[in-house]
């Protein structure tokens, strides 16, 4: 029976081989390490794969990316093992959960991605993706009082006349109450973000919009305000 044990394919050398084949890209050395009848499930999406549909999401995943391993521990059957993978400019980490079978290869494997953090650990702020809500508010205290009461939110204080909406995950912010910026029917205030500030005020032009404030600094940055055709009334926003 000891000897058996001792045959055994040790399962910390097995995920080692595992994130070694995925930082590489050996696509075949990949599929050798799983089961014929392999199963994979990530958490955060609940999308599940045989196999082959395993190693296909992962040698097609797009864009640049590195897959660092960080940690492994295993144990008899099982292990988990820890990795960072950096796809400029953001980071996700993840934590692989995996069962191997009597020969060695594994067989069940359960993933749980975290949210992408940026690079100066914050929230990443895709260029002119939807990336800041500021709403409009009559007393800046009261309404801290009822979003914190009826939704749990917490702010960042900036004072009398501001309050940052902190993110869920508590990197950064979504959003902020201004009692600068009335209520009114039109709502609250949509921003997007800019790699470049300047050439957005000049794209928003070139097709039509009007800017109607700025560009103007800020204590983060840099901001416009523009209508579209129809009148609706946007912000967009740059860290320079």
């Amino acid at each position: 029976m000891d000897a058996d044990l001792d045959a055994r394919p040790d399962p910390h050398e097995t995920l080692t081989r595992f994130a070694d084949a995925i930082a590489t890209r050996d696509w075949d050395g990949l599929a050798a390490l799983l089961a014929a009848d392999f199963a994979a499930r990530l958490v955060h999406t609940g999308e599940t794969f045989d196999r082959d549909g395993f190693v296909a999401f992962n040698r097609d995943y797009p864009g640049p990316w590195t897959f660092a391993l960080e940690d492994v521990v295993a144990s008899g059957s099982t292990g988990v093992l820890r990795a960072r993978v950096s796809a400029e400019p953001v980071t996700y980490y993840v934590a692989s959960f995996a069962t191997l079978d009597e020969s060695g290869s594994i067989v069940d494997l359960t993933e749980v991605w975290t949210d992408a953090v940026a690079t100066d650990g914050g929230r990443p702020h895709p260029h002119h993706g939807l990336d800041y809500v500021e709403i409009g508010v009559a007393d800046l205290a009261s309404a801290q009082t009822f979003y914190a009461a009826a939704f749990g939110w917490e702010f960042n204080a900036y004072g009398p006349a501001y309050a940052g909406i902190r993110a869920p995950s508590g990197r950064g912010e979504v959003g902020g109450l201004t009692p600068g910026r009335p209520a009114a029917p039109g709502g609250p205030l949509v921003l997007l973000f800019s790699d470049d500030l300047d050439a957005s005020v000049a794209a928003v032009s070139a097709a039509g919009g009007t800017v109607t404030e700025g560009p103007y600094d800020f204590p983060g940055g840099r901001r416009f305000h523009f209508t579209d055709p129809s009148g609706t009334e946007l912000g967009v926003w740059s860290t320079s």
